[in-house]
Order: C-alpha cells, then sequence, then structure tokens
C-alpha cells in the first residue's frame, strides 16, 4: 500500500513539473503582439508607371546586385543572394517583390528575408574485425552540414529605401 501512495506522489510530481517546464514558455509574448499593421510602411513604394514597368525596373535593380532570379513572372519576382559574413556561417537574403496597379501608377510591395545557416560538423567512427579474430581496422568519418539557425524579416527602412531607390533609376524617364 505505501508503494502505491509513493507511486502517486511521484506522479504528481512529475506532472507538475512538466506543467511547470510547459509554461515557461507561457512568459513570452506572441510576435504577433508587436504588429502594428502601419499605413506608412517601409515595403512599399508607389511609381507613376504600370505594374509590369514598375517589376522590370525591379528585376533589374536585383540582377544588378548579384541576385539570383528564382521565379520571375510579369508582376511577381522571387530572387535570392548568398553571403558568408563568418567562415562558419552562412547567410540568405530571399527577396520577394510584386508589382500591383494603384491610382497614379503602380505599388511595388517588397520583403526581404534573412536566413542564417551554421556549420555543424559531426563526427562517427566504425570498424571491420577480420575472420580469425584480432585484426580491428578503424574508420573514422565526418560530415559537416549546415543547420538552419535563424529566419527574420529584414525590418531596416533603409535597407528598403535603397532598394527603392534603385528601381526608380532604371524606370524610363
Amino acid at each position: 500500500m505505501k508503494s502505491m501512495h509513493y507511486g502517486k506522489k511521484r506522479g504528481m510530481r512529475v506532472g507538475a513539473l512538466a506543467l511547470a517546464l510547459a509554461c515557461t514558455a507561457c512568459g513570452t509574448r506572441p510576435v504577433y503582439e508587436e504588429e502594428q499593421f502601419k499605413k506608412d510602411s517601409p515595403y512599399q513604394r508607389t511609381y507613376a508607371t504600370g505594374e509590369q514597368e514598375a517589376c522590370d525596373a525591379a528585376l533589374r535593380a536585383l540582377l544588378s546586385q548579384g541576385y539570383r532570379i528564382d521565379e520571375a513572372k510579369e508582376t511577381t519576382i522571387h530572387a535570392h543572394k548568398e553571403f558568408q559574413p563568418e567562415e562558419e556561417l552562412n547567410a540568405v537574403l530571399d527577396f520577394s517583390v510584386i508589382c500591383k496597379a494603384a491610382d497614379r501608377g503602380a505599388t511595388v510591395f517588397v520583403n526581404a528575408i534573412e536566413t542564417r545557416y551554421k556549420l555543424k560538423k559531426v563526427s562517427g567512427g566504425a570498424s571491420v574485425s577480420v575472420g580469425g579474430g584480432g585484426i580491428s581496422l578503424p574508420w573514422s568519418k565526418s560530415a559537416d552540414s549546415l543547420v538552419k539557425v535563424s529566419s527574420t524579416t529584414v525590418t531596416e527602412k533603409k535597407f528598403y529605401k535603397q532598394f527603392f531607390d534603385l528601381v526608380a533609376s532604371f524606370l524610363p524617364k
């Protein structure tokens, strides 16, 4: 009888610990609470031109800066550029551009996402024994892989301003 009571108490303690660990994440505020949906957005600019011309200028702007175009349609572009800021760190900047007709021209919407990858080295070993016992030949094996460590939307207004200014330079005058 004593062991059954001890088992219930232990189970309750384990359950309480699990609940406490699960609630440690409860203290973190959800990211959507920071979202403000402002009319004044760094992610858009309107040009006095058609939507296809605006997207063509955005395409030329990306190409002029070394971006690789993943997909380019009349009014949408997806592109990326890879960086290696440190020896064991790689970063990819993904660009998404959408051009839409506006009252006085076309509005270009842009979003850039920076994803970082860190080099992770994994080593392992294996050995083979030859029949008759006695000889063991060890093999060492290592594999390197890139592990995603972060992904975030670029929010810097200066970054987008520079892009939009470059787009404007490719528009017909």
